[in-house]
């Protein structure tokens, strides 16, 4: 049964008078079977897409060493960063877009703005395909560098979608669903990657993909319910009259300004301490999702024909168990106090914390025992899955540290933050580390074979370097469990505060000052 949030009638006349074009004023929290659940089930399966496009690359590690060796004429042995720099470069513009078109979606239509970035994605990954028959290095670097920017604005939007309209109950299983079309989308990226690689050539991968995609990003711009695609601050249904008639001041025009909205949103330590940790986190997984097939092959855990599809299956099973159990886990704990923003804010954080910390010592463990292969894969599947359990709990964490208007723009300006101290450096530097620390391991031909094959001395020679490689990356976990230890005693803080917060509380912040 559908419930409304029944508004006091000078609130409604004030809202009426400021936001005339506001088409429904209750905040409807919509059953399973309504419309919310097939549009949030269409964006887990774009956003599937879009990490298949993401794998191609990191998939290919052997073919694509190949072509940047032969395009652009440097040594065997010098060739990782280049391939970090592909997903830096995608990463990088990703971030400063994904923060760009969160600020837009406070005063523009959300899935429009989805619907030009994706039109652009598939555009761009068709560009990305080109490159092999152009034999040209900077075409690719270009085409990822495009893919980035359509993708962020799919990203910006969606995730604060799912939270404000999926059923309550359920509100953190879908985000949690949505974290596993991640994991699928990548492991499924991995395999496709390989397989188009060996067989009819990565340029084709990306030609599909594309393929694949333009009929998602036409769907998105005509098929998302006009009630759904309202601007941010429509959507906020503001219960104090002196932030109402503040924003009917800042929105006597389209404009806002940029600078007072991303101070409101650095205020919040919740909001900092959340994104800090998350930063360190996503260097470690940008680091194995660039260099995790090549670091299995290269140590002899895995042969190079299957090990692209094995890392997949681990990542993409992982992400199945982990993702949605841990959205599962936290609505869970919240059963009877959906509405309790403080108790929900509280589970998240400490959901956070602890399986991190859990996610750190299964990790180490993987690297400590790559001389046993089956070790290896266990420690680092166990890792993976409790890592994945904080995805959605991240999510809502960031959520619920800004107002309701802003939670578009504090999930863009987070994900710029931890793309710059973490995806983006990431790649480029385990890319350059790979390169002095296993030098052994680039490609070369087999006179026989006639085809690109993994130096054979690399898991003679490049083993240990390989192992301190993934040492060096899981390092930075740590700083995740720090931070996150930090988010979880403000949670705690606020829980204990005397003052509590309504999820449907919009005008405040759940933590805006300490």
């Amino acid at each position: 049964m559908a419930f409304h949030l029944k508004l006091a009638s000078p609130c409604i006349n004030q809202i009426n008078h400021g936001y005339s074009n506001v088409r429904n004023l209750n905040v409807r929290l919509a059953p399973a079977t309504s419309p919310t659940s097939s549009t949030s089930l269409r964006c887990c399966v774009i956003n599937v897409l879009n990490y298949i496009d993401r794998g191609i690359v990191p998939g290919a590690p052997i073919q694509f060493q190949w072509f940047i060796h032969h395009t652009l004429d440097i040594a065997a042995d010098r060739v990782s960063i280049y391939i970090g720099l592909l997903v830096s470069v995608f990463i990088a513009s990703y971030s400063v877009f994904i923060c760009v078109f969160g600020y837009l979606s406070i005063r523009r239509r959300p899935f429009r703005l989805a619907a030009f970035g994706l039109i652009l994605l598939t555009l761009s990954i068709a560009l990305c395909g080109l490159a092999r028959p152009m034999k040209n290095y900077y075409l690719l670097l270009v085409g990822r560098l495009l893919s980035g920017v359509g993708e962020s604005s799919f990203q910006a939007v969606t995730p604060s979608f799912i939270d404000q309209h999926a059923p309550p109950h359920k509100r953190t299983l879908w985000l949690g669903l949505f974290g596993c079309a991640i994991s699928a989308g990548t492991a499924l990226g991995y395999s496709y990657g390989s397989l188009t690689a060996q067989t009819i050539g990565w340029d084709w991968g990306f030609y599909l993909t594309a393929i694949a995609m333009a009929p998602l990003a036409y769907m998105c711009y005509t098929g998302i319910p006009a009630r759904f695609d309202l601007p941010m601050i429509q959507e906020t249904t503001q219960p104090h009259q002196d932030v109402i008639a503040d924003d009917m001041r800042r929105g006597s025009s389209l404009t806002i300004s940029f600078l007072p909205e991303l101070w409101s949103v650095m205020q919040s330590p919740l909001f900092l301490t959340a994104t800090f940790g998350w930063a360190a986190y996503s260097f470690t997984l940008a680091g194995l999702a660039s260099f995790g097939p090549a670091i299995l092959i290269g140590s002899n855990i895995l042969d190079e024909k299957y090990a692209s599809t094995a890392f997949g299956g681990i990542v993409v099973l992982a992400g199945l168990v982990g993702s949605p159990l841990g959205g599962f886990a936290v609505d869970f704990q919240c059963k009877a106090q959906e509405s309790d923003a403080d108790h929900r804010l509280y589970v998240v954080t400490r959901q956070m914390f602890v399986l991190v910390s859990g996610g750190v010592a299964c990790v180490f463990g993987s690297a400590a025992m790559m001389d046993v292969a089956a070790a290896f894969l266990a420690f680092l599947f166990g890792g993976l899955v409790l890592l994945f359990m904080t995805q959605s709990a991240f999510t809502v964490c960031v959520l619920l540290s800004v107002t309701r208007s802003r939670q578009g723009f504090a999930l863009g300006l987070s994900t710029f933050l931890l793309h710059l101290l973490g995806d983006v450096p990431s790649p480029i530097l385990l890319g350059y580390l790979k390169d002095q620390w296993a030098p052994d391991c680039g490609t070369v031909v087999d006179e026989v074979l006639d085809s690109e094959v993994l130096n054979p001395m690399c898991s003679v020679t490049g083993k240990g370097g390989l192992q301190r490689l993934l040492f060096f990356a899981y390092g930075w976990l740590t700083m995740t469990a720090f931070f996150w230890g930090l988010a979880f005693l403000l949670g705690r803080r606020q829980l204990l505060r005397p003052q509590k917060r309504s999820m449907f509380d919009t005008a405040i912040p759940m933590m805006g000052s300490v």
